[in-house]
């Protein structure tokens, strides 16, 4: 079974997404690690749509139109599509974050690093009909 979700680009969108993905995913009988490792993919994914993106032409004020997020399991692995309307950005070619010192204050900007680091074949394409498809695959063994 494959689970098919609209995610508000919003805090509480991110919550309800991570939250239904979760839900999902121990009712596919997913191993907990995955599980986890699915939940904290799924929060970085969206919350730098929340964080940091921009939508073109999108009137002052008007809500974004909801990210689609996809997730399948098979071969102990779990499958991951996110589809946004966002302005293009591909998440495999940015640049690593400098990692914090001690004295560093700044809250964030390690959340694509953590999504290299916990997954596996990380594809990015801008759509031809406006939405971008970034896709990854998680599994134990990464």
């Amino acid at each position: 079974m494959t689970l098919r979700l609209e995610v508000p680009i919003s805090l509480a969108g991110l919550e309800a997404a991570q939250d239904a993905a979760e839900a999902w995913a121990e009712g596919q009988g997913v191993p907990p690690a995955l599980v986890l490792r699915l939940r904290l993919v799924v929060e970085e994914l969206v919350a730098n749509l929340v964080e940091h993106a921009a939508w073109p032409g999108l009137p002052q004020g008007e809500a974004p139109p909801p990210a689609r997020l996809e997730a399948g399991f098979e071969s102990g692995r779990l499958r991951l599509v996110l589809f946004d309307a966002a302005r293009p950005f591909d998440p495999i070619t940015a640049p690593e974050a400098a990692a914090p010192s001690l004295d560093d204050d700044r809250v964030g900007g390690l959340g694509l690093a953590l999504v290299r680091r916990m997954s596996r074949d990380l594809a990015y394409a801008p759509g031809q009909d406006g939405w971008n498809r970034t896709s990854l695959f998680i599994s134990e063994t990464h």
